[in-house]
C-alpha cells in the first residue's frame, strides 16, 4: 500500500495562530474535509508564545506547530488510508488560518508493505 504525507509550511498567517480554540476548529475541519475520524486531541503552548495541537485520528494524526512571531505554521497530515485526500485536509486549515498568505507543501511517499523474511 502507497500513502502520502503531507508536511505544509504556511506563512503570513492570520492572527488566529495564536487562538488555540481557533487552531483546533480549523484541525477539525481540516479532518471532515479528508474524511477523518478524529478519536482524540492535545495542545501544548509554549513560553514566550507558540502552539502545537495534535489531531489523533483513527487513521494517524494531523499536527498544527505555530510560530506566531513569525506568523507562521507548520502542518503535518498522515492519512493511513490511500483513499482518503490529505490535500484537501492542509488546504481546510490553510483556508481557515492562512487565507492571504503563502502555502508550500511537501510530499513524502510512505510504502506500507509486510517484511520479508
Amino acid at each position: 500500500m502507497r500513502i502520502r504525507q503531507v508536511v505544509a509550511d504556511m506563512r503570513d498567517c492570520s492572527s488566529a495562530i495564536e487562538d488555540e480554540a481557533l487552531l483546533r476548529d480549523a484541525a477539525l475541519v481540516g479532518a471532515r474535509a479528508g474524511g477523518a475520524t478524529v478519536i482524540g486531541e492535545h495542545a501544548q503552548r509554549y513560553v514566550p508564545h507558540g502552539l502545537t495541537l495534535v489531531v489523533f485520528l483513527a487513521e494517524s494524526h494531523i499536527m498544527l506547530t505555530t510560530w506566531p512571531e513569525f506568523r507562521m505554521v507548520l502542518v503535518d497530515v498522515l492519512l493511513c488510508n490511500p483513499d482518503m485526500d490529505e490535500d484537501a485536509v492542509v488546504d481546510e486549515i490553510g483556508r481557515l488560518l492562512c487565507p492571504d498568505g503563502l502555502v508550500e507543501k511537501s510530499y513524502v511517499t510512505r510504502n506500507i508493505e509486510p517484511l520479508e523474511h
